[in-house]
């Protein structure tokens, strides 16, 4: 039987709640304080614990976005040189989930302002963390064949989560966001009677006896006389037996048909006291994998503030113009890049933004930028941005040109059309659009027309959208003559030698630079020929 829990620890929803399958967890901790291992079902455990409700579909986005690196990558956690191991699944499910609930959006944030700005409380936040993981450690490896080990590991199971909860109750108490949770949990833990009992186990466990002795040493620093002045057992300790106490006991329990060594007793004693506050455990497990979720936040902003990059909380609007200022692409740190902040204005009443400039210009890295800093600011944790005003998306959908795949049935322009119906399939009113080089994979007069189509449809489902785009004829057209859609266009700005700066400035690129970009990449008549000569032997 699982005993329900009062104040459930739950940091990422105003509702607090108890997502994980707690009966499942508990069975499993009950057979590792046992002797043997749950590290399966803790490394599972998380799978399947619910988040708040959200309408966004994350195989829209995250693939295309790559969450997953985005974990990986730029939200490694290390603590006093000590790497946590992060569950990087459920963190990233958590990312590629936004909350349909402001409310939920203001909660977080409200978690990681307090973190970020208050020492001591990220102090004691990140100490908490590393004792739960201490605990999952203990408990996922098996017990040792030796008696006197496995009873030690299992005094230590208990010693931990005393810790935890003094820990628990004292770093936490006078928290002003949804960290005070933590210390109410605490609180009821410590109120009940099975953890006085667990302090009173630990007491005589450390305290069995204390025992008072007098020593002489010679010169030659050999002890001449030992003698023991005083001995006091733990009397007060409710586990406290006196020597015939426990000779009676045990005979007691012969009598009846028991055989128990003392060893067998001590067991009795710890699985009772486990038994006692295992029912709490879940919490943990649950507590645990919030607190990463937020610990991978705040190693994301230290590492963005390091590069010279600021992150900050979007203000997110229900009706209103984009405005951003400072955005980055994150994803660059996996290349050892420090990309190059850049600033975003949407003409109000602009709903589809076209972007053009030449390869490596930048385009793709800042559609991915648009969309991470969207989605992490609708989730209520820190984005690559250094202020923005954002209008809140009811969605998104990401598509980023990738390469062909060797099982991929349908040629590129087959692929683009899969690709553009799957967009009016999944996208909805409100949400907000991210089309690579639409229409890349055709000539340019099909392909034009089809990035017509698409273009008036959009008009019809009001998304908001950024598009990327090399037909750059085309869009100088769009850009004179058609008012009736509404359309903003950026382009890649250029310094004076026509470098890319990776900033974005209004209007249409007026070349692709494909020359520069030959060059650059060694492709001109010249080095050509020599690669001819050279393999004919000339």
């Amino acid at each position: 039987m699982v005993h329900s829990v009062a104040a459930v620890p739950d940091l990422l929803g105003v509702t607090a709640r108890l997502g994980v399958d707690a009966g499942q967890i508990c069975a499993a901790m009950d057979f590792a304080f046992a002797g043997g291992s749950c590290a399966e079902t803790l490394a599972s455990a998380l799978d399947g614990c619910a988040l708040p409700e959200s309408d966004w579909s994350a195989e829209c986005y995250a693939s295309d976005l790559f969450l997953d690196e985005l974990v990986t990558s730029c939200m490694r956690v290390r603590l006093d040189g000590w790497d946590a191991p992060l569950n990087q699944a459920f963190v990233a499910r958590v990312i590629a989930h936004p909350p349909d609930d402001a409310e939920v959006v203001s909660f977080r944030r409200a978690i990681l302002a307090e973190l970020t700005e208050d020492d001591a409380l990220r102090g004691d936040f990140e100490t908490l963390y590393r004792t739960l993981a201490r605990l999952r450690q203990l408990l996922s490896h098996p017990a040792s064949t030796s008696r006197y080990q496995a009873t030690q590991r299992r005094i230590d199971a208990i010693g931990l989560i005393r810790d935890i909860v003094e820990l628990s109750s004292s770093g936490f108490q006078n928290a002003d966001s949804g960290l005070e949770r933590i210390h109410h949990f605490a609180q009821e833990v410590r109120g009940c009677e099975a953890f006085g009992r667990l302090l009173e186990l630990l007491d005589y466990e450390n305290d069995l006896a204390k025992v008072e002795v007098r020593m002489q040493v010679g010169v030659d620093g050999r002890v001449r006389k030992f003698e023991i002045v005083r001995f006091a057992e733990n009397e007060r300790n409710r586990f406290y037996a006196t020597p015939l106490g426990r000779l009676v006991g045990k005979l007691v329990l012969w009598w009846r048909g028991y055989r128990f060594s003392n060893d067998e007793l001590v067991d009795r004693w710890l699985n009772h006291v486990f038994d006692g506050v295992s029912h709490f455990l879940p919490s943990l497990v649950q507590l645990m994998g919030h607190m990463e979720v937020y610990l991978a936040s705040l190693a994301f902003r230290d590492r963005c503030c390091a590069k010279g990059l600021e992150v900050s909380f979007p203000e997110l609007v229900d009706d209103g113009r984009r405005d951003v200022r400072g955005l980055f692409n994150p994803l660059l740190f996996a290349q050892g890049v420090v990309p190059t902040p850049c600033d975003i204005d949407a003409a109000d009443g602009d709903r589809i933004t076209i972007v053009t400039g030449p390869n490596s210009g930048g385009k793709t890295r800042l559609l991915q930028a648009l969309g991470l800093t969207q989605l992490l600011a609708q989730v209520g944790l820190y984005a690559p941005v250094a202020e923005a005003r954002l209008p809140r998306a009811s969605g998104m959908f990401v598509s980023v040109v990738n390469d062909p795949q060797a099982d991929q049935k349908e040629g590129r322009l087959g692929s683009e059309l899969i690709r553009i119906r799957r967009l009016f399939e999944m996208a909805r009113g409100g949400a907000l659009v991210i089309l690579d080089e639409l229409c890349s994979g055709t000539n340019p007069s099909e392909g034009e027309e089809i990035f017509y189509l698409v273009l008036t449809l959009l008009k019809e489902l009001e998304p908001e959208a950024f598009i990327t785009t090399h037909f750059l004829s085309f869009a100088r057209r769009l850009a004179s003559e058609e008012q009736a859609l509404q359309l903003a266009f950026l382009q890649v700005e250029l310094d004076e030698h026509q470098r890319a700066t990776y900033r974005f400035v209004p209007g249409v690129a007026t070349t692709s630079l494909a020359s520069q970009t030959a060059a650059r990449l060694g492709v001109t008549r010249e080095e050509l020929m020599a690669l001819v000569r050279r393999n004919k032997g000339c």
